[in-house]
């Protein structure tokens, strides 16, 4: 069995930063010891987090996918949803058209390599999905085809009400995994809502994908081990 490791504690406070640190801090009133301890848990809270925020997303990305390609399927366009200009039409419709024009390079390696629908939506990030649930994108789609795809929301016959439901989550949760991905402090959120928000996302979707989710999640577990 390998030796626990020992180190210096105001060695790691400078290689940390002060900035780094200074939230830990004060809520341990300048205990270094228990700002570390807490910081160390931070790490493995937002990795908990990223583990769920990572299944939703593709889960997420690929009803909305799915949902997408059958609508203009039914318009007998042949084109992938992502090519077709006017669901994404005027100013408001900007950001996800840059968003899709991103991913469509990196997918073909700047126009290198032939489109290939899966992968380019596997190039649209966390921020795209949570995009296309904004409100102009009201009638285009979620009125068509996304609302739909969460037939377990209590209103299931409401589509500008599903839609707000989903943005605030998404939004929320987008913002808390731009935290996570940054190495950001997430200590003083109310993490057991956001925890709540996937799995209620999830349930909206599908009933098997909420006990998958649920079952897999370390977020309850990670949660209860706070340090005092």
């Amino acid at each position: 069995m390998s030796e626990p490791s020992t180190f210096i504690p105001a060695v790691i406070r400078e290689r940390l930063g002060v900035d780094r640190l200074r939230s830990y801090l004060e809520d341990c009133h300048d205990d270094l010891d228990r700002a570390l301890d807490l910081y160390a848990w931070n790490g493995q809270i937002a990795a908990a987090f990223l583990e769920d925020l990572g299944r939703l997303e593709v889960v997420l990305r690929n009803r909305f996918d799915e949902a997408l390609t059958a609508l203009v399927s039914s318009s007998g366009q042949q084109h992938p949803w992502f090519d077709h200009k006017q669901l994404f039409s005027g100013l408001h419709g900007n950001r996800t058209r840059d968003n899709l024009v991103k991913a469509k390079m990196r997918a073909t390696k700047n126009g290198r390599l032939p489109v290939d629908q899966g992968t380019v939506i596997a190039e649209l990030g966390f921020g795209s999905w949570r995009f296309l649930c904004a409100a102009r994108h009201h009638t285009t789609m979620w009125v068509p085809a996304l609302a739909a795809q969460f037939p377990n929301h209590p209103v299931k016959e409401n589509a500008g009400l599903i839609r707000a439901d989903v943005e605030s989550r998404m939004d929320r949760l987008h913002f808390l995994r731009n935290r996570v991905a940054h190495h950001t402090p997430i200590h003083r959120r109310s993490l057991a809502e956001d925890a709540a928000n996937i799995l209620e996302l999830a349930l909206w979707i599908c009933v098997d994908t909420h006990a998958w989710m649920t079952g897999l999640s370390r977020i309850p577990k990670v949660l209860a081990s706070r340090p005092a």
